[in-house]
């Protein structure tokens, strides 16, 4: 079975390969991570099992770990991510990722363990704006960046840069909020970086109202409980996992959402 780099020709049967696990079809996602990490793709006659890994200063992240149901449990996620592991984390020696239940027990095989977690949040917000924000423009670039910084421990303007290009920023006094258009009327919200939870109900409330359907990913009990008064529902909840140190790097305390669980 052939292992190799995948393009941005492969991203159809990357998409058919998440909808045949019932994930979203969602091309740009997988265009945006290609473009900006390293995509690895088993092949026999097709598409059989993905990976990509974002490499930062700081950490690697590993995601989009998929294999075929016609080839599951033969060992082909496991070759997939020891194979990212071996071509080179950063010197920090760092990798992260977020695992399904049925996942966890292969990373932690791998030496991966459990540092938290995140719930995955759908559906239509029924909420108000709390109008606590306003969009941000180019200016307020440096400072979002220095910020996520500080809070995340990773190094990456890239990705804020994209937002602004690709979806919305909203900011405040008390905290930022990306975010993606990833399909027509559907909307992921992330990276959330908030000083407590109720900053945080407050900037996905000015990035949801109004639009048809949103996804968040929370682990905040309030910010939980605030987005299912409002409209959104609970798709389970997928393991936060660190391999290389004891614990993520930055101020997490702050990190109240991630984007795409993707990208650390």
């Amino acid at each position: 079975m052939e292992l190799r780099r995948l393009t941005k020709d492969d991203i159809p049967a990357c998409s058919d390969l998440a909808e045949s696990r019932s994930w979203p079809r969602e091309e740009s996602k997988w265009e945006f991570l290609i473009a900006h990490g390293e995509g690895w793709g088993l092949f026999d006659d097709g598409l059989v099992g993905t990976t990509i890994v974002t490499r930062y200063p700081e950490l690697a992240s590993i995601s989009m770990v998929l294999v075929a149901e016609r080839a599951a449990r033969q060992g082909h996620a496991r070759r997939l991510v020891s194979h990212v592991l071996d071509t080179g984390v950063p010197d920090t020696g760092v990798s992260t990722l977020f695992a399904t239940k049925m996942g966890r027990p292969l990373y932690e095989q791998l030496g991966f363990h459990a540092v938290g977690f995140t719930d995955i949040h759908a559906g239509t917000f029924t909420g108000s704006a709390a109008d606590i924000s306003h969009i941000a423009t180019a200016d307020d670039l440096d400072e979002i960046v220095a910020l996520d910084t500080k809070v995340t421990g990773i190094t990456r303007p890239y990705l804020w840069e994209s937002l602004l290009g690709m979806g919305t920023i909203r900011i405040s006094d008390h905290g930022v909020a990306g975010t993606w258009q990833v399909r027509e009327g559907r909307m992921l919200i992330g990276p959330v970086i908030a000083d407590t939870p109720a900053d945080t109900c407050a900037l996905i409330a000015d990035c949801a109202a109004g639009v048809p359907r949103v996804r968040v990913d929370v682990h905040d009990p309030e910010v939980i409980a605030f987005v299912r008064e409002h409209g959104l529902e609970s798709w389970g909840e997928a393991t936060w996992m660190v391999r290389g140190a004891d614990t993520l790097p930055g101020d997490r305390t702050r990190y109240r959402a991630p984007l795409l669980q993707a990208l650390g």
